[in-house]
């Protein structure tokens, strides 16, 4: 490739209008969802079938409204990724600030910001695309969120040994329904923006780790290995200070996750026994997984979602069986990093702020 075309390319690539440069982070999506599958024409009526009977049964149960789907989509990946790209790319976008930092370089590295937002939107949706089996398996909830987007080849990837398909799907989609419900709570937007904000400003983005970025030209793949290169996206942040908001962005997910599955739990009490064997079973699949290293917001860990899980089933243990109700009433209540450990913790300055 002569100069001129390496440059024209480079020009393409990082002049893109916007915090998010959406045609890089489209192209790396698609790149890591594969080629399009086949969706059993089956799929859309089982699966929207057991959509309306989970949120029928979520409405008996959950301290908060259930609002019904527009619609439920069986899909493969790749669908699933482009469905999905822009909701997931704007938890990103207030990472782009931190590159460049305060190193003299700053200006011309800032000026990739969208590219590096975009890298890391199209790698966080194009990964999550290859195991998800629905929104709730990543944990981070959309600004806006549309019809209800099922990953079957993931769904089908997930088996129990001697428990029935049928349960299976149904323990699949009562978690999304309670986990599109919690995240549908008019505060929990604002909430996560406070925190993923707080989180972006303490990241530092090393720019002169960034540099083999520049001659990997719109090739996605060239990308990916020019950040392997550089030590990983991980090799890129720097600053213990990260530590801290990043610990409380990830309780905060996990109190959403842990409570959705107390509520999806409940909601299938009586038709789907084998649901904490199925629960245990995708845990121990999502540790198998790669980690997939992030500029800012990653799926969130397995080990947050037990623990948010334990949180919610103590606090209505506790105090009753209105506590939930009141517990995602207000931001405030919300549980620290810490609390989330040890909800006595939670509860003496719940206490003292003068719930009872």
């Amino acid at each position: 490739m002569g100069n001129d075309d390496l440059f024209s390319k480079l020009f393409e690539l990082f002049d893109q209008p916007g915090p998010i440069n959406w045609r890089l982070a489209a192209e790396v999506a698609r790149h890591l969802a594969g080629e399009r599958q086949p969706v059993e024409p089956w799929a859309a009526e089982e699966f929207r079938e057991l959509a309306r009977l989970a949120e029928y049964r979520m409405e008996q149960v959950a301290p908060f409204k259930v609002i019904q789907a527009a619609d439920v989509l069986p899909v493969d990946p790749r669908t699933w990724a482009e469905k999905n790209l822009e909701a997931y790319g704007r938890l990103v976008e207030p990472f782009g600030e931190s590159i460049g930092g305060d190193s003299p370089v700053a200006p011309l590295f800032a000026q990739m910001g969208p590219a590096i937002v975009g890298l890391q939107a199209g790698s966080l949706v194009g990964y999550l695309s290859t195991w998800v089996s629905a929104s709730f398996d990543a944990g981070l909830p959309q600004d806006r969120i549309g019809p209800m987007s099922l990953v079957v080849s993931n769904i089908e990837s997930l088996t129990v040994e001697d428990v029935d398909r049928r349960e299976v799907h149904l323990w699949v989609v009562a978690n999304e329904v309670a986990f599109r419900a919690t995240s549908q709570l008019p505060w929990i937007q604002d909430h996560l923006s406070d925190l993923t904000n707080d989180y972006a400003e303490a990241v530092k983005i090393d720019p002169t780790k960034l540099s083999g970025l520049m001659i990997g030209g719109s090739d996605p793949a060239e990308i990916e290995r020019a950040i392997e290169e550089a030590g990983g996206i991980d090799g890129l942040i720097g600053g213990e200070e990260a530590e801290a908001p990043r610990a409380e962005l990830e309780a905060f997910l996990g109190t959403i996750t842990g409570c959705s599955r107390l509520l999806a739990r409940r909601a299938l009490a009586d038709l789907a026994p084998s649901f904490d064997r199925i629960s245990e079973a995708r845990d121990i699949a999502r540790l198998d997984l790669a980690e997939q290293p992030t500029i800012g917001i990653g799926p969130v860990p397995v080990e947050v979602t037990q623990l948010g899980d334990a949180f919610n089933q103590e606090v209505e243990r506790r105090y009753g069986d209105d506590s939930l109700k009141t517990l995602w009433s207000d931001p405030s209540r919300m549980p620290t990093a810490a609390e989330l450990r040890d909800p006595t913790e939670w509860a003496a300055r719940v206490l003292l702020d003068g719930w009872s």
